[in-house]
């Protein structure tokens, strides 16, 4: 259990989010941050003492995160924080770019001159602000939910990608033509500007790894 753990229990009082979504919050971000690496046992009793919580929530959280693929459940072990392989983030990437080819594909389609201004204030540089304001056009919260929580991982599995030299700035621009094709109604071509930026995505990661 990390310090940092600790520390964030106070939040329990100021959060009215139920305990079982806080203690997964604070699990995951310790989880994609590598505060908590690969092979970290992670024990319901103990997490329970430390939180000063009952065993109940805490056992909710790891379900929640064995389900994402981030820890192992092991009878009588407890939870293990798993090492997610390049494999699996190729597929994750893979995954990612047909959620993300529906949501501005439904979002083209939907669109209004009062949702448009919508994708007019995102921030190109910033992806939680992108898939936001596209999911909240294509009036598909599910979706922006599912998206969002493989990005988030995808962000910390795959960070390397964006070391590549000019990387973010080629990023922003695709962002900011996949936004204009959405705006202008036109699905396909933005649907097919997800795949070019998802191909780019994987192909930096690649690179970058190759050069570790």
């Amino acid at each position: 259990m990390t310090a940092r753990m600790a520390e964030e229990t106070h939040l329990f009082e100021e959060d009215f989010s139920p305990i079982e979504v806080k203690v997964h919050q604070i699990l995951r971000e310790q989880i994609l941050s590598g505060e908590l690496e690969a092979g970290t046992r992670l024990i319901e009793r103990d997490l329970a003492d430390k939180l000063h919580i009952s065993r109940t929530p805490v056992r909710e959280a790891l379900r929640k995160l064995d389900a994402e693929g981030l820890i192992q459940i092991i009878p009588r072990k407890g939870g293990v924080v798993l090492e997610i392989s390049n494999e699996e983030i190729i597929d994750m990437f893979r995954i990612l770019e047909c959620l993300e080819s529906l949501a501005v594909r439904q979002a083209a389609e939907r669109i209004t001159p009062e949702s448009r201004k919508i994708l007019e204030s995102v921030d190109e540089t910033t992806v939680e602000s992108m898939i936001h304001a596209i999911c909240q056009v294509s009036r598909n919260k599910r979706l922006e939910e599912m998206i969002k929580g493989l990005a988030d991982v995808l962000h910390a599995t795959a960070r390397v990608g964006r070391e590549q030299p000019g990387r973010a700035t080629q990023a922003t621009a695709e962002h900011r033509e996949i936004l204009a094709a959405v705006k202008q109604g036109d699905g396909e071509r933005a649907a097919e500007l997800v795949h070019q930026h998802i191909n780019r995505s994987v192909e930096a990661y690649q690179q970058q790894l190759k050069k570790r």
